[in-house]
């Protein structure tokens, strides 16, 4: 059993170390000076734009999730109580202190 626990030890170890070097060593693609809505291409060492939504795409509305339909409702109106200014804020304290 100790033998067996020494050398998983020394597996987990290895892993670590090899995971550790491997974060160090390798620069990711954000080392690009690209810019965010760029992408980079390795083997040429360009930043491209990407390419242009093609005609049949349609966006969905900015009020819905993009998993939505397109034909997704605006949701409803704010209700009457989320509008009004409130009682016992401190502009109404401050108001009617003053």
């Amino acid at each position: 059993m100790r033998w067996f626990v020494r050398r998983l030890s020394a597996v987990i170890a290895l892993a670590f170390a090899s995971m550790t070097v491997a974060v160090i060593a390798t620069p990711g693609v954000s080392s690009a000076d690209c810019g965010s809505n760029m992408s980079f291409n390795p083997a040429t060492n360009a930043c491209n734009l990407p390419p242009a939504p093609p005609d049949w795409y349609t966006p969905p509305p900015p009020y819905a999730p993009s998993y939505a339909p397109l034909d997704t409702p605006p949701p409803p109106p704010a209700p009457w109580w989320h509008l009004s200014p409130r009682c016992g804020t401190t502009a109404s304290i401050v108001g009617a202190l003053s």
